[in-house]
């Protein structure tokens, strides 16, 4: 099955931007390749436009947070919930809440590092990086991985204080996802929902096309376009999530 997750709502946008960040960085582990290095690097920078483009990111992330830890309070009265398993849920948001508190502070670690301080408006200029607009990084690759991987290690760590709050909603919104048989007639559906702030679509692996959304939380077209430029495109069957923050699907 192919997957294709689409936001509804701004903060949704941006946790799933933030998500595909954090991903980037934990498959990029080999530090005596500049590819891997480079796209650490590139991910670290993404990162850091997108908290600064959104200086509400820390209230909304906590807003979420406690929302769904209010919801998990409720689940608990039900007397078929697996109280166990809520309670562990319950322990990361309380864990990733604490993290929150540092988010001021990464900030300033991050934009200080002399190293991401030199390489950050570099990716804005064509091959601004190289050895003679860059020789302190160009130095700093040249040393031993294992002093290589405590400069990144530093900077990852300074990501968990957003990594694991945008990580643990996404987890929690998806945990209730429920998923609903659709067809696409000649590839095209539009559907109304009430709101929320994603939809997940799933369709078989065999289809040669992609989904295209558009669309605003309660109203969205879906309209699936052929891999190759002007093939048919018959009807399609697929699966789609409407996932709301508010744990209730």
């Amino acid at each position: 099955m192919l997957k294709y997750e689409f936001p509804l709502s701004p903060r949704a946008r941006t946790y799933l931007k933030l998500e595909q960040v954090f991903k980037n960085t934990l498959e990029s582990t080999d530090l005596n390749s500049i590819q891997h290095v480079m796209f650490v690097l590139r991910a670290i920078v993404d990162y850091i436009d997108l908290v600064d483009g959104s200086s509400a990111i820390k209230i909304e992330l906590l807003k979420d947070l406690e929302k769904s830890d209010s919801k998990l309070k409720l689940w608990l009265d039900d007397p078929e919930c697996d109280k166990e398993f809520v309670n562990e849920l319950r322990v990361k948001i309380t864990e990733a809440k604490a993290l929150l508190d540092g988010f001021t502070r990464q900030r300033t670690v991050l934009k200080d590092d002399p190293i991401i301080e030199l390489i950050k408006p570099r990716f804005l200029t064509p091959s601004g990086i190289n050895c003679f607009d860059t020789p302190l990084f160009e130095f700093w690759f040249t040393l031993p991985a294992e002093e290589k991987q405590k400069s990144v290690d530093k900077w990852l760590h300074e990501l968990d204080c957003i990594r694991i709050p945008v990580c643990t909603i996404l987890y929690l919104w998806r945990l209730c996802a429920n998923y609903s048989d659709r067809v696409a007639k000649s590839g095209f559906m539009q559907e109304s929902a009430d709101t929320c702030d994603l939809i997940d679509i799933q369709y078989d692996s065999s289809v040669r096309g992609y989904p295209v959304v558009s669309g605003f939380q309660s109203r969205f077209n879906i309209r699936f376009l052929p891999f190759e430029k002007g093939a048919p495109v018959g009807d399609i069957p697929f699966k789609i999530a409407y996932i709301k923050s508010s744990l209730e699907q």
